[in-house]
């Protein structure tokens, strides 16, 4: 039986940040997350046949947001009530759905955002596939 796989879609600013619930600084927030990501590899995440760190960054684009006021959200940027735009990019990778947690988690920690936007699709393989 072969590995469960999922395709992992993530929104990430492109603009230096301070992420305002630890005060962590990122400088290059895509960077920082690539460097994340390829840092499981060994998991399996990013890998693909005989590649590792194999990931598709696109989609270059305007994400917008509301902090929800009351709710105790602390955006790393705009305004608690006010809509805010960031620039952001889609970092698109594949990695084995028993290391989903763990990517999860990764993410978050190497995110500028309080609550990244991370989607999950699960893959279908067929053998012999590229699975990208």
């Amino acid at each position: 039986m072969s590995k469960s796989f999922v395709k992992i879609f993530v929104n990430i600013p492109t603009a230096p940040l301070t992420r305002s619930i630890d005060g962590r600084v990122f400088d290059d927030p895509v960077d920082s997350l690539l460097k994340a990501i390829g840092s499981l590899s060994s998991c399996g995440v990013g890998v693909i046949g005989n590649y590792d760190n194999v990931s598709f960054t696109f989609a270059s684009g305007m994400g917008r947001y509301r902090a929800i006021p009351g709710s105790g959200a602390q955006p790393t940027a705009g305004e608690i009530g006010q809509v805010h735009s960031e620039e952001e990019v889609a970092v698109a990778f594949t990695a084995p759905k028993s290391e989903l947690a763990t990517v999860i988690a990764t993410i978050k920690d190497n995110h500028p955002y309080e609550m990244p936007g991370i989607d999950v699709f699960e893959l279908v393989r067929f053998e012999g596939d590229g699975l990208g």
